[in-house]
């Protein structure tokens, strides 16, 4: 979450969010051990479970140096929030990741290490520059998010979109206006759970149209099937006529293997 590089005095705060995240983390592992077909609730588990420690580190609770808690407390943010966004993406598309990204990622990491070395030196610059770089972040992420046509999460991946623009917005205007340390907080978890909440709603969508769709398929088997009495063709619904065996292959995943009954052995082969 963003934060200012003044160390404040809300560690007792931070400590509750660490143990939020924690639970949110264990929410959506259990998620992902019921929708095994799936990584993304994997990754977006994982990337709580970053927060969360990000969050213990920065409440100050383990006994280091005040800029040490503060360096391994970003480090740990910094890698929840590449695994929400890559999570979210991974599950809106299959394709591998683009060059595009690649770069992009390697670009963001430079300036993310140019910002941590001048935090003793020049803190408002370095201060300004974390905001940004995370800012840029949920901005693009969001908006390519929005951008990506795919008709099995089309609510939740608005509503994932919708919050890391939101998110995005709000720390680049927490840089001009002067926000209450408790508020600034309270409003960046919140945005952060409403991104995950879309997240979650993107797996309901992907479940709901996965299952629509195999109702479709087995309504392909039932009702009254027009079959020829002679040579056991099946009749469809575009007046034309199949092998029983191709019809039923076709509409189910049931695949044939022919053999020959004992009358009909009797029948046919009666001298074996």
């Amino acid at each position: 979450m963003g934060m200012t590089i003044s160390f404040n005095a809300l560690h007792e705060g931070l400590l509750g969010y660490a143990a939020i995240f924690l639970c949110v983390s264990f929410g959506f592992l259990c998620l992902q051990r019921i929708y095994k077909s799936e990584n993304g609730p994997g990754y977006w588990a994982i990337s709580f479970f970053c927060n969360s420690l990000g969050f213990l580190f920065w409440s100050g609770s383990i006994q280091i140096e005040p800029r040490i808690y503060y360096l391994i407390g970003e480090i740990f943010h910094i890698c929840g929030f590449f695994l929400l966004v890559y999570g979210a993406h991974r599950f809106t598309t299959t394709r591998n990741t683009s060059k595009w990204s690649i770069v992009f990622f390697i670009l963001w990491s430079f300036l993310w290490i140019v910002s941590i070395l001048f935090v003793s030196t020049k803190p408002i610059f370095a201060g300004v520059t974390l905001k940004s770089l995370r800012s840029v972040l949920f901005l693009i992420s969001g908006t390519m998010l929005l951008m990506r046509k795919d008709e099995k999460a089309p609510f939740g991946k608005d509503v994932a979109g919708v919050s890391l623009i939101i998110w995005g917005t709000y720390i680049i205007v927490s840089i001009f206006i002067n926000i209450n340390d408790n508020l600034f907080f309270g409003f960046l978890v919140g945005f952060h759970m409403l991104a995950a909440f879309g997240m979650v709603a993107m797996v309901i969508d992907k479940i709901r149209v996965e299952s629509a769709m195999a109702q479709k398929h087995v309504k392909q088997l039932e009702g009254i099937l027009p079959i020829c009495s002679y040579c056991k063709k099946i009749r469809d619904e575009k007046n034309e006529w199949h092998r029983l065996e191709e019809y039923i292959e076709d509409r189910s995943k049931a695949e044939f293997s022919h053999g020959i009954c004992p009358e009909c052995l009797e029948k046919y082969h009666p001298h074996r």
